[in-house]
């Protein structure tokens, strides 16, 4: 027995057994044997450290000194990072730097500026001294906006055109008594006398002109076209507006500007010239009641300035918009006088007795009327906008309220501009709305009313009845 277990355990200890235990030994000695090579290498440095820098041993006794290990080259540095260091190393002098450039460039910023504000605005003249530069003014001459524009124009040194469509314009424009403010007569009913008066200028623009004897000649150019868009007669509720006065608003206000720019754009693509829309700002971005008519008329204009500047940008027409706040005239309002009879005509048509006294109604609420901004800021406006590069291909704001106005109608929420806008009318400027548009399609009475009134018919009419069927009844009792 004693000898069968022996057996056992000398066969239990196989090779395959043997490898993965020398294997753990074999790591354990090179553990202990890597210790005492770096205990005997730290204390043989130590030793040599000790005898190198023992002052009274003789040099030749001392070990030889420690071989320095090679220097690795830097790694590269990028532009960044060699800015990064050399302004921690250089912190004053950069501070220095920064001072003198922000000082400079403010400097000359505000040279610039002060030179722009105090520079005199004229339009470009020929070598002579000739005016060269021609605006076409499309407004209605009786307009008090027309015609300051077309004197300040002049006055700068353009040729300003003014399309007149009848007699009473055109004297309207030559009673400013300026030789360089002259009307342009354009019939846009008959197509063919429009394409002739727009040939015709356009020969004008490109004659050649000798001033003097012995002077360089010159051409006209056409600078800028601008669109003012007319304001509405009167304002009321959709209720009090009839059909005929949408048909002349519409007339007015888009049709004719846009008849009239049709027959000058292949004019304006040959002479790049810029196009001006000066529009309203306050009451288009807020859209009150009452002012449908021109609510309608600024939003059809408006979408065809947007699709415009998106059809002519190849052509080298550069689109402006002008939206304009309040202005301060400094003059009374132009009086009825001034107002041709085919205005007066068509106000009288358009408007009837009811739409008058909402206009007078809301003017007597309205007051006295707000303080605007100078003229002189909508004449610089225009000027930078045709001559100048500010607001190329974009939107120029003037007037007191224009930009404030435009942010609110892009931001502000409409519930809250509504809220507002019910504050300020107040609850009487509601009844008073209601009340037109019952006087216009509905009926005053209230429901008691009506239903009185409907027994009281109903019972008289039940009376006719019985005393038809009486009358009936006695002559047949008769006839019996």
């Amino acid at each position: 027995m004693p000898q069968d277990g022996n057996q056992d355990m000398f066969y239990g200890y196989s090779p395959e057994n043997f490898i993965p235990n020398l294997a753990f030994v074999n790591d354990e000695v090179n553990k202990i044997t890597h210790t005492i090579e770096s205990h005997f290498a730290s204390v043989a440095a130590s030793i040599n450290e000790a005898l190198r820098t023992t002052p009274w041993l003789p040099d030749s006794i001392k070990p030889p000194p420690r071989p320095s290990q090679p220097s690795l080259p830097p790694a590269p540095v990028g532009y960044l990072e060699y800015s990064q260091d050399w302004i921690s190393r250089h912190r004053a002098v950069t501070a220095a730097i920064i001072a003198a450039v922000g000082t400079g460039a403010f400097v000359i910023i505000w040279r610039r500026r002060r030179r722009s504000r105090g520079a005199k605005r004229r339009a470009r003249r020929a070598k002579n001294g000739s005016r060269t530069e021609v605006v076409v003014l499309s407004g209605s001459p009786y307009s008090p906006l027309t015609r300051s524009l077309s004197l300040d124009l002049e006055r700068r040194g353009f040729i300003v055109y003014i399309p007149v469509a009848d007699f009473s314009e055109e004297q309207m424009v030559k009673s400013e008594s300026r030789g360089d403010i002259r009307p342009l007569n354009l019939d846009i009913t008959s197509p063919t006398a429009t394409a002739s008066t727009i040939a015709k200028f356009a020969e004008l623009l490109a004659r050649t002109r000798h001033p003097l004897l012995n002077t360089p000649s010159h051409t006209l150019h056409l600078a800028a076209f601008l669109v003012l868009s007319p304001t509405p007669p009167s304002t009321g509720p959709i209720s009090s507006i009839s059909p005929v006065s949408w048909s002349d608003a519409l007339t007015t206000q888009l049709l004719v500007p846009f008849t009239i720019l049709h027959t000058f754009l292949p004019l304006l693509a040959t002479h790049k010239s810029s196009l001006l829309f000066l529009t309203p700002t306050i009451i288009p971005s807020l859209m009150p009641a009452s002012h449908g008519l021109e609510n309608v008329a600024a939003g059809g204009m408006q979408g065809y300035i947007n699709t415009l500047r998106k059809e002519v940008t190849a052509n080298d027409i550069h689109i402006v918009q002008l939206k304009l706040g309040t202005f301060d005239f400094g003059v009374a309002p132009v009086s009825r006088a001034l107002v041709s009879a085919r205005d007066i005509g068509r106000e009288e048509s358009a408007s009837g007795k009811s739409a008058r006294e909402d206009a007078a109604a809301a003017t007597a609420r309205v007051g006295p009327a707000v303080k605007g901004s100078p003229l002189r800021e909508l004449y610089v406006g225009v000027f930078d906008g045709i001559v100048r590069e500010r607001g190329r291909s974009g939107t120029i704001f003037v007037g007191r309220g224009s930009r404030t106005y435009d942010f609110i109608s892009r931001w502000v929420p409409a519930g809250v501009v509504g809220w507002m806008l019910k504050g300020v009318g107040g609850k009487k400027e509601q009844e008073e709305h209601q009340q037109q548009w019952r006087r216009r399609w509905g009926d005053l009475r209230t429901d008691e009313e009506k239903e009185r009134v409907g027994r009281d018919s109903s019972s008289v009419e039940w009376e006719r009845v019985e005393r038809e069927m009486r009358a009936s009844a006695g002559d047949s009792a008769g006839g019996d």
